[in-house]
C-alpha cells in the first residue's frame, strides 16, 4: 500500500513538472556566437533563470504555472537585469516633468510592455511613447526567443525608433557548459 501511495506520489509530480516545462527551457548560460551584423550592439553573454510558481496568494494551484524569467544580459562588463514573467501583459504611465502636479493633462510617458508564447517562440515587446526616455531610445523593441534542433538560442530583435524604419538583427547563443 505504501509503495503505491509512493508511485502516485511520484506520477503526480512528474506530470506537474512535464506539464509546466511543455515550452522551450530558455535556462542557462548562454554566449553570443554571431550576430548578422557586426554593428551589433548584443549582449556578448546572458544568463537565464526560470522559476515556477505553481499557487496563488490565496494558495490554490494555478494551472498552468506562472513562468518567471530572470535575464542577466553583459556587454562589455556591465550587466543588465529584467525580469519577465510570461503570460503579462502591463505597462507604466508617466507625467511629463514639467505638467507634473499642475493638473494639466499634457502629453505622459507611457511604457507598454508584454510576454507572451506564440507556439514555442517567446515573444518580449516594450513600447514608449510621449517625450523619448533617451535620446536615440527606441520606441518600440520586440524580442522573438526560439530554442533551434541542436539546442542553439536564437533571437531575432527588432526595434524601431521615432520617425525611423525598424531594423531586425538576428542573435544565436550557444548553451555554456
Amino acid at each position: 500500500m505504501r509503495m503505491h501511495l509512493a508511485s502516485c506520489i511520484l506520477v503526480l509530480l512528474l506530470g506537474q513538472a512535464v506539464a509546466a516545462q511543455d515550452k522551450p527551457d530558455f535556462s542557462g548560460n548562454w554566449i553570443l556566437v554571431s550576430p548578422s551584423d557586426s554593428s551589433s550592439n548584443a549582449a556578448q553573454a546572458m544568463t537565464v533563470r526560470e522559476s515556477f510558481k505553481r499557487e496563488s496568494v490565496r494558495g490554490t494551484p494555478i494551472d498552468p504555472p506562472l513562468i518567471t524569467l530572470s535575464v542577466e544580459r553583459r556587454f562589455n562588463g556591465a550587466v543588465h537585469s529584467e525580469v519577465h514573467t510570461i503570460g503579462t501583459i502591463g505597462g507604466i504611465v508617466g507625467e511629463v516633468a514639467g505638467n507634473a502636479g499642475t493638473g494639466f493633462g499634457g502629453p505622459s510617458e507611457q511604457t507598454r510592455f508584454s510576454t507572451t508564447w506564440d507556439g514555442d517562440r517567446l515573444v518580449i515587446e516594450i513600447r514608449y511613447s510621449g517625450r523619448p526616455v533617451d535620446a536615440g531610445a527606441y520606441s518600440e523593441h520586440k524580442e522573438v526567443w526560439s530554442l533551434d534542433i541542436q539546442g542553439a538560442l536564437m533571437l531575432t530583435v527588432t526595434d524601431r525608433a521615432l520617425g525611423t524604419e525598424s531594423t531586425t538583427t538576428n542573435l544565436i547563443y550557444r548553451r555554456q557548459w
